[in-house]
């Protein structure tokens, strides 16, 4: 099966964020450790949030962080 780098971005981000769950995490966090365009990644994220899967907070201390348990999704 071939994804499309939408739906690969999108995966790698849920688990990411499934794996961090005690802690708030960064577009620029994913973005370096999957080498992935910041920009790519934010409207993957925006779309996540419009979803209701992720929590997104902003400001300067701000992150993401999943809304439903990993087992839910």
């Amino acid at each position: 099966m071939r994804l499309t780098a939408y739906t690969d971005y999108t995966l790698r981000t849920l688990m990411h964020l499934a794996m961090h769950q005690d802690r708030l995490v960064t577009i620029q966090e994913i973005a370096e450790l999957h080498d992935i365009s910041k920009n790519h990644l934010t409207k993957v994220v925006h779309q996540l949030g419009m979803s209701d899967l992720v929590t997104t907070i902003r400001g300067r201390s701000g992150g993401l962080k999943l809304n439903k348990t990993p087992k839910e999704i």
